[in-house]
């Protein structure tokens, strides 16, 4: 946690939650449920998140229950990215195999995985108005010791850079509750391999955070220092602005929910985007 600078941690094992026996002020225990209805994660034991929705491959992942709007909606999981398309999954591994003496990086450009479209047009279809979390699923496979050496696939120090829940807050966030809170209203951003920005709005010197409702004509500011990016702004989940730039400012003059994704590539070539990957999304501004 210190070396990625990550604040807390929430875990949850399968239909349990022992974990909770070993809590401190940072790490918080929950639960992974099998439920009729699909899989349900309680996070901190108390906020319910429709776990693994992009899972098809698996019955008993395929959420066949409402979308209550008390529930979080887990957009992203990296389980889920692995087995939404296992051919290209396989063929992206063995590309890496190839190409491992040079990168040394057996996940290299894992993200371009990541079926962002699809996935963020099947939110809209049949869950919009939840707030959405993202999860790394991170499961120790492997577990090598010797003495005072020892190694972990994958280990809890990469794992921690693929995915992490941005949250925002008015006020520092100091125990279980305030950050549960957060996470309920929807106060974060979705990270992909540590891409940090800022994104607020402003109108009459009042600053909202995301998940808040905004007035209409409130200005959106987004900050990223960043080479090869795109960050496109949506509204309903049409595109209202897209741009390169490391800083804008757009005034929502009407009313709708609104987003953000967050894109890197490798190149460009006559217009055209070449290595295009998700790298970040947020939780909405509904501008009222």
């Amino acid at each position: 946690m210190e070396i990625n600078q990550i604040d807390f941690v929430l875990i949850t094992d399968h239909n349990n939650s022992d974990y909770k026996y070993f809590e401190d002020e940072k790490i918080f225990a929950g639960e992974e449920r099998n439920t009729e209805d699909g899989r349900l994660l309680l996070l901190g034991n108390k906020i319910p998140v429709i776990s693994h929705p992009n899972n098809f491959e698996f019955e008993h992942y395929r959420w066949k229950g409402e979308f209550k709007k008390d529930y979080l909606y887990e957009i992203i999981n990296i389980k889920d990215i692995v087995v939404w398309n296992k051919l290209i999954t396989g063929l992206s591994l063995i590309k890496n195999l190839l190409i491992f003496p040079i990168t040394r990086n057996i996940i290299h450009k894992w993200n371009s995985l990541i079926p962002a479209d699809k996935w963020i047009e099947l939110y809209f279809n049949r869950a919009k108005g939840l707030k959405i979390i993202g999860g790394t699923d991170l499961h120790i496979k492997v577990v090598y010791q010797e003495r005072t050496h020892g190694l972990m696939i994958p280990s809890y120090k990469s794992g921690f850079k693929w995915l992490i829940n941005i949250v925002y807050s008015t006020h520092p966030i100091e125990n279980k509750d305030q950050l549960l809170n957060a996470l309920k209203n929807g106060n974060l951003y979705i990270s992909l391999k540590q891409n940090f920005f800022n994104i607020w709005a402003e109108k009459d010197n009042k600053i909202y955070i995301l998940g808040e409702e905004i007035p209409l004509d409130s200005n959106i500011y987004f900050e990223f220092n960043k080479k090869k990016k795109v960050a496109i702004l949506k509204k309903d989940n049409i595109p209202v602005l897209i741009t390169e730039k490391d800083y804008f400012k757009y005034k929502a003059k009407e009313k709708g929910d609104y987003h953000l994704e967050l894109y890197e590539y490798d190149f460009k070539l006559f217009g055209y985007y070449f290595g295009f990957r998700l790298i970040g999304i947020t939780n909405f501004f509904k501008v009222v």
